[in-house]
């Protein structure tokens, strides 16, 4: 994630976090290529959603996210009304969609987007990509024909098949809004390019950001476990193994906890 000259590098810490970015990834990509008006990006739209079903291929998503939300509800909730940092009326809206999602996902049957798995074309088309080259003409003479049709065509077909997507588009960006919002970064410095730290077992730690100039010619390498992080900065090469540097290191951390 590259913003106002830093890029930030995150590292989840729990597996909802972890799915959560991946499918902001991936819809973040989806919305780059839906922007254009060629039809030459639509193989790489309908490779893209496929890659999104199958990641939403699991049957504790829904489960999970609702019990993210009912926490979240109730830590929100905990706010004194004194806290003069918070904006009460922003803080309402935030809770009413929280439940809101929450309600929409413990009511909604089957998994996430279901009417898209139950579509018999789509349903070939992933069987067809889990081959290299699977969705060639010889293989997907279905889906080779739709690919010939007039871009209009494709255009509306996915504009529609899109919409099943907007729920959990909002939850992703909802939730990973309120993670990362969670916690302002800290200033520290990576001694001979390497920088560890204790993670206090009390706290619901959930993602771990790190934030460097652009101007670095360096990336790290993030490493967590149950009570502590390191953070080793690497030389990049694209011929040998990267090694780690040996320069002090000023970075930003943040360890988003709520």
């Amino acid at each position: 994630m590259i913003k106002n000259k830093e890029i930030i590098y995150e590292q989840p810490l729990n597996e909802l976090i972890r799915v959560t970015i991946r499918l902001e990834h991936l819809l973040s990509q989806l919305a780059i290529y839906l922007s254009s008006t060629s039809d030459r990006h639509t193989q790489t739209i309908m490779h893209l959603m496929v890659d999104l079903l199958n990641l939403l291929d699991r049957p504790d998503l829904k489960s999970k996210l609702t019990q993210e939300f009912t926490r979240l509800t109730t830590v929100l909730a905990q706010i004194p009304p004194s806290a003069s940092h918070i904006n009460r009326k922003t803080l309402t809206t935030l809770m009413g969609e929280l439940k809101r999602l929450s309600q929409h996902f413990l009511h909604t049957p089957g998994k996430i987007a279901n009417t898209l798995r139950e579509n018999d074309f789509l349903a070939a088309l992933r069987q067809y990509l889990m081959s290299p080259g699977g969705d060639s003409c010889i293989d997907a003479p279905h889906y080779f024909y739709w690919l010939n049709q007039p871009a209009d065509t494709h255009h509306k077909q996915i504009q529609t098949w899109m919409g099943n997507f907007e729920e959990i588009q909002a939850a992703t960006t909802l939730l990973l809004k309120i993670v990362r919002d969670s916690t302002e970064p800290e200033e520290v410095t990576a001694t001979n390019g390497f920088f560890h730290t204790n993670l206090d077992p009390q706290a619901s730690v959930q993602l771990i950001r790190v934030t460097l100039p652009t101007s670095e010619k360096l990336y790290p390498e993030i490493s967590v476990g149950r009570h502590r992080i390191s953070v080793r900065f690497v030389i990049p090469d694209m011929n040998k193994r990267p090694a780690q540097t040996t320069k002090d290191i000023c970075f930003k951390l943040t360890k988003c906890t709520i």
